[in-house]
């Protein structure tokens, strides 16, 4: 018999459950997507965090097994729209597939009767083989199909360049906020990034790229690009998981901007820094239907492996 509840944290009831949550992502992390502990750990923190706050900007549930917390569903009220999902985590049941379903069946009822919401997202990143999608589809959230895709940049040339009225800059703590300001005005609401609560909010979105400048944002092979002083677009990138691989994170140029070849340039200057840093291959994932796909391909971009994401309902 489960029941499905609005967590209220104490620290004597919760002691052994996070605990064991702890443990739990550790493994998750490290051993499944071979995450550095080091990154494992910020979001283990983070995580803690929200369940330990009293934030009306979260509405979080539990469901129990007489007195066994089995799991968790960490929620974000952003802008009058509520994201269903940030975190969600089932401890190590038999039976995680149902006790996923009652869980997330029900908080969406108290949701719907108690705070009257009724748009629902889901930001946890799932995919088919997770034990979240067939409870995720059963309730009716929809997929998004994305692709992987991967350059070896021994055969990269650089051949686009920057008119001189605009210029690269890297990454660094004075220009976040410009970056926050211009991610949530391209990706407010976009597919493309429906399942990222911070890029609906400057402050969300701030607060994360201060963490990840700390952990795992490469500061010299990550761009910003400008006219003048005004910032237009950016590009992160981080360590892939193996030797001599990186990830490109995100590009975004402005919407003014756009379609006058700043992409390709930045795009162009990224991979030249990282080919000179010593790697030999980059990677990036695009959504199915974005438009900057055609550009990546002209790069030499290969598709590799495609995935669903479960997103909204």
């Amino acid at each position: 018999m489960y029941k499905v509840e609005e967590l209220k944290y104490s620290e004597k009831r919760y002691k052994n459950t996070l605990s064991n949550l702890r443990e739990s992502l550790t493994h998750y992390f490290v051993d499944t997507l071979q995450e550095d502990l080091k990154e494992a750990k910020f979001w283990i923190d983070w995580i803690e965090n929200i369940i330990k706050s009293e934030s009306d900007d979260h509405i979080n549930f539990q469901v129990r097994s007489d007195e066994d917390a089995l799991g968790f569903i960490i929620t974000s009220y952003i802008n009058e729209r509520f994201a269903l999902i940030r975190h969600f985590f089932i401890l190590d049941v038999i039976n995680r597939e149902e006790v996923a379903y009652i869980l997330l069946k029900e908080a969406i009822e108290i949701l719907k009767n108690e705070y009257g919401i009724n748009e629902f997202k889901n930001f946890a990143f799932t995919i088919p083989e997770d034990y979240l999608a067939t409870p995720l589809k059963r309730l009716g959230f929809s997929t998004l199909l994305r692709h992987n895709l991967t350059l070896n940049l021994n055969s990269f040339e650089k051949n686009y360049e920057l008119p001189s009225k605009y210029s690269f800059a890297p990454i660094n703590k004075e220009n976040l906020i410009n970056i926050a300001e211009l991610s949530v005005q391209i990706y407010k609401n976009h597919p493309d990034a429906s399942f990222w609560e911070e890029v609906n909010s400057v402050p969300l979105y701030l607060d994360y790229l201060e963490k990840s400048l700390k952990t795992y944002i490469l500061k010299d092979c990550s761009f910003v690009i400008k006219v003048e002083k005004q910032i237009i677009g950016f590009c992160l990138t981080e360590e892939g998981d193996e030797d001599g691989e990186l990830i490109i994170q995100n590009i975004a140029v402005n919407k003014v901007y756009q379609r006058k070849g700043i992409g390709k340039a930045l795009l162009s200057e990224v991979l030249e820094a990282t080919r000179q840093k010593g790697y030999k291959k980059a990677i990036l994932t695009v959504t199915e239907g974005n438009p900057a796909q055609k550009m990546y391909e002209n790069f030499g971009f290969k598709k590799y492996t495609s995935f669903n994401i479960i997103t909204n309902a």
